[in-house]
């Protein structure tokens, strides 16, 4: 059984939305609330002071929010298993974590005259542990998703290594979009709530945020015993 959120509770999420969202807007990025462990009242909360993009990491939950919330824009930003491809296909606005052409080819072909921006991720870290499409790697897989039906690429996503220097990775992330669209019409989305001012100021258009914002309002810590 779900706790109910306290007032006050949800009163300092949207005191933190506003601040962040101010802080954002001067720099013309856009915050992508990562709302995968967010109860619906946290969700519901950010909708009411005008939040519209939100980024889900589990396909179903994705389809159960976009249907719900047909207003606003449900980003996939987790890895996708083929056999999830159709719920993407038919409910994100945006994927960002394209790293496997047999699962874009899978989302491609559930589309059904629908277009998807797709962003690829790139492992920058160079970890092997990490998802992503190695910088050496991009332009030949761009190359390929960009010819599927329904599939525009849009941009790319990354991750910066947690024991490496974060603005020298997200620098290198705009050198790679820049070099792949000939130019900075590519979208950005990068850094998330420990490290996105060094993303902002390496050039990112989005930026990822989930626990500076939800804080401890997490659907997982939410619960009756």
């Amino acid at each position: 059984m779900t706790k109910p959120m306290l007032p006050e509770s949800l009163a300092a999420l949207c005191r933190r939305w506003h601040q962040l969202q101010d802080e954002l807007s001067a720099d013309g990025v856009t915050m992508l609330a990562i709302s995968k462990y967010a109860p619906d009242v946290a969700v519901q909360a950010l909708i009411d002071q005008g939040q519209r993009c939100f980024g889900e990491s589990r396909p179903q939950q994705l389809r159960d929010r976009a249907l719900c919330w047909p207003d606003c824009q449900w980003h996939m930003i987790g890895p996708l298993q083929k056999n999830k491809a159709k719920y993407i296909a038919r409910h994100a606005a945006m994927w960002h974590s394209c790293d496997d052409l047999d699962t874009a080819v899978a989302v491609s072909r559930q589309l059904d005259g629908r277009t998807l921006p797709v962003l690829i991720q790139v492992n920058i870290a160079g970890n092997p542990d990490q998802h992503g499409v190695a910088p050496e790697a991009l332009p030949a897989f761009a190359g390929a998703l960009s010819a599927l039906d329904g599939v525009v690429l849009h941009g790319l996503m990354a991750m910066a290594p947690q024991d490496g220097n974060e603005l020298q990775a997200f620098q290198s992330m705009r050198n790679l979009r820049d070099e792949l669209f000939g130019g900075s019409v590519g979208l950005l989305s990068m850094g998330m709530s420990n490290d996105y001012r060094a993303a902002v100021t390496a050039g990112a258009g989005m930026v990822r945020l989930g626990s500076i914002l939800f804080g401890d309002l997490d659907i997982r810590n939410n619960k009756d015993n």
